[in-house]
């Protein structure tokens, strides 16, 4: 920024103007720019240029397009097999196995005293219960037709608590064979090389399986043999490593454009990828068997921490996105309600097994948030944002799905695997469009940045055309020009002098310092009506009032935070005029592209 008056300049006919641009989750574990007066030579420029230079690729829709592709084949990949890996006629000697049920409320019968009671037929192998704290007894019985084929019983939900199987012995008496689940470390399971809590069948006794879970059960009960585990266990860690480094590499995407451009919004965003990716890890994948096999409270606790992790990295992302306090400064406050809210609860999830509690409290906050989030974007491009249109589709998507299940983990939907597993399919489509959003969002600050350079320019230069000549000369021309508007409220004004007062009262008096200065106010210090002050600055101007006092707070912030570093922001924004921290950094970015945090960074960094 140079030291030369930008009025003062503009009050010289032949000065020549400077430009410069301003330019879930688990809810079911247990456990415009300023025409040309100062030179930016700052970190932000640099950003801007490679900025242009990613606009000019003619490969990124290219890029886009062929990127699409990746999700895709590991969507088809991950709920389909090859034939060739398919065992033959899918080992049907195992699934010749009734199960029944019987749910005990008091938790206290013994294996030999549950064997004796009377057990509901499962008409499908299917366990739909809700959160319950009773005891859930299931014995299974039939006969292998294979005698030598190896059997599982596989409790299809990796977040299961604990569950343990017993079997009659040649005396009729149970005896125990094996547990698994997550709070024990996975060298005390039954069958550690499976992602589930299973059990092996053991030939033609009945056994059985006592649960007790402070998770959800709604999962599926499998029958499957050693083959088709194994081949299961080989695909479900192939598409895991690979779901898992593509999602690394788009945060690694998101982080190195946070350290490039200096914008925050990429680092809510990649830790929003991370936290959910993580979270997905402990349902959707064998990163609990592979990772941390031996360190169960990560898996007991986890689950609802990344949650809330993820809750709080996307509402921070979302706020700085659309500018939630500028547009809607009561919402903006619930949101900040709920990131203080995420991290309580990703606190309290590490010290508490309330997780009934977190479960119900998370749907409850996500029915409302996902409609309200939906609401608020389509609001916002109605009123004309467009550059939330790519954002809405993807983010709109992804969040549908959630709500899905949501209605899934709460039981209103049948337990349908789409219901389940939409999220996790969804999450790279969202992940690819981001880079689409972001650029869009960029091009819409661009395109108001060069609106308003242009619009300022045209400003200063009416100013330099009323002021730059005689005072006879000026009234001469304000007399043509004011001929064009015969029927409005500024016939026959001196429109030059006016102008004059307006640069002496902005320059020499720097009355926009004033935090209470209005279009009223000046309007009556000059001499004349709102109405026609409004006029002089439409019609000769050609801007607004508050767009001319903006600027001139502006540049008066811009050479404060370049040479009063000892001044923090809110000192800053108070002393240029503003009344409030939200409302100078909403005109700061809008004239300039940045924050002022970030301005203030670029300069220091240009220093060193």
């Amino acid at each position: 920024m140079t030291d030369e008056n930008p009025i003062g300049a503009a009050m010289d006919r032949n000065s020549q103007l400077n430009r410069f641009p301003i330019n879930i989750f688990d809810h079911t574990s247990h456990n415009g720019n300023i025409s040309g007066h100062f030179n930016l030579n700052t970190g932000y420029y640099q950003s801007i240029l490679f900025l242009n230079n990613l606009k000019q690729m003619r490969n990124i829709s290219y890029f886009l397009r062929v990127s699409i592709l990746f999700p895709i084949i590991l969507i088809f990949g991950c709920n389909s097999q090859p034939q060739s890996q398919r065992p033959e006629d899918s080992d049907d000697s195992c699934k010749k196995y009734n199960f029944q049920i019987w749910i005990d409320p008091s938790g206290k019968t013994a294996p030999d005293e549950a064997f004796k009671q009377t057990f509901e037929r499962l008409n499908r192998q299917f366990l739909d219960l809700d959160f319950t704290y009773a005891t859930v007894w299931l014995k299974a019985s039939g006969k292998p037709e294979n005698p030598g084929q190896r059997c599982y019983i596989v409790l299809e939900w990796p977040t299961l608590t604990k569950a343990e199987f017993f079997a009659l012995d040649e005396f009729g008496r149970s005896g125990f064979r094996g547990q698994a689940g997550a709070i024990l470390p996975r060298s005390q399971w039954a069958i550690p090389w499976i992602d589930y809590p299973s059990f092996p069948i053991l030939g033609e006794k009945e056994i059985l399986i006592r649960i007790n879970t402070w998770s959800l059960m709604r999962f599926p009960i499998a029958i499957r043999s050693e083959t088709e585990m194994r081949e299961q266990m080989d695909r479900r860690v192939f598409y895991t490593s690979l779901y898992a480094g593509f999602m690394a590499a788009v945060c690694l995407f998101a982080l190195f454009f946070f350290f490039v451009l200096r914008d925050q919004i990429y680092l809510f965003y990649g830790g929003y990828l991370f936290s959910v990716s993580i979270n997905f890890s402990f349902l959707y994948s064998s990163a609990p068997r592979i990772l941390w096999p031996e360190f169960p409270f990560w898996q007991t606790h986890g689950l609802f921490f990344t949650q809330a992790i993820a809750l709080y990295f996307a509402v921070a992302f979302f706020r700085e996105f659309v500018d939630l306090r500028m547009h809607f400064p009561k919402l903006d406050k619930i949101a900040i309600g709920l990131l203080v809210f995420a991290i309580a609860s990703a606190f309290g999830s590490f010290i508490s097994n309330w997780n009934v509690f977190f479960s119900r409290i998370f749907s409850v906050v996500y029915l409302f948030w996902i409609p309200g989030l939906l609401a608020i974007t389509v609001r916002l491009l109605l009123n004309n944002q467009k550059h939330l249109l790519i954002f809405a589709i993807t983010w709109g998507t992804f969040y549908s799905a959630a709500f899905l299940y949501i209605l899934w983990v709460t039981r209103v939907v049948p337990p349908f695997p789409f219901f389940f597993y939409a999220l996790v399919w969804l999450l790279p489509f969202e992940a690819i469009f981001f880079a689409a959003s972001i650029y869009q969002r960029y091009r819409s600050i661009d395109s108001t940045r060069k609106r308003l350079e242009l619009e300022m320019k045209a400003a200063l230069d009416r100013l330099a055309e009323f002021s730059a000549i005689s005072s006879q000369t000026s009234n001469d021309s304000s007399k043509k020009e004011i001929g064009k508007y015969r029927r409005s409220k500024i016939h026959n004004m001196n429109v030059a002098e006016i102008l004059r007062n307006i640069e002496r009262l902005f320059v020499a008096e720097m009355i926009y310092l004033d935090e209470d200065l209005s279009l009223s106010s000046l309007s009556q210090r000059l001499g004349l009506t709102p109405h026609q002050l409004s006029e002089i600055c439409n019609t000769h101007l050609k801007t607004t009032f508050p767009r001319l006092l903006s600027y001139y707070r502006i540049q008066h912030a811009m050479t404060l935070l370049k040479n009063s570093r000892d001044w923090n922001i809110l000192q800053v924004g108070y002393e240029s005029g503003f009344k409030s921290k939200a409302a100078f950094n909403s005109d700061f970015k809008r004239f300039t592209g940045i924050t002022p945090k970030q301005f203030r960074q670029s300069q220091f960094d240009d220093t060193f």
